[in-house]
């Protein structure tokens, strides 16, 4: 079973599959933003699939670039990794600073 799909899941909100183009930005360690690949989104926070290799570790600061699906339109969103897990790619847990407002994660799983 999918790892972000388990039972014990963690989240105090519903997540949800999406298909927004993501890149993210690791605050004092990365150069520019890169792509990554969304795996799930929830108000709290959201699962991202990064290419190896990368050094990201639980605590870092990131900012993540979240392009609306069906628009050109962008938000950037503010959070702290939680978790990591390596294999093929680096699956990791990220922690928004803030609550996604519902009317953004309406555009957000819309499509």
């Amino acid at each position: 079973m999918d790892f972000f799909l388990e039972s014990n899941d963690r989240r105090g909100h519903e997540r949800f599959e999406c298909r927004a183009m993501v890149q993210y930005f690791i605050k004092k360690h990365s150069l520019r933003y890169m792509d990554c690949e969304l795996v799930d989104v929830s108000r709290s926070g959201m699962g991202i699939s990064i290419a190896l290799p990368e050094d990201i570790e639980p605590g870092m600061e990131v900012s993540l670039e979240i392009t609306i699906p069906g628009s050109l339109d962008q938000v950037t969103v503010r959070g702290t990794i939680q978790w990591c897990q390596r294999g093929e790619r680096i699956r990791a847990g990220v922690r928004f600073a803030n609550l996604l407002e519902p009317e953004l994660m309406t555009r957000l799983i819309a499509c």
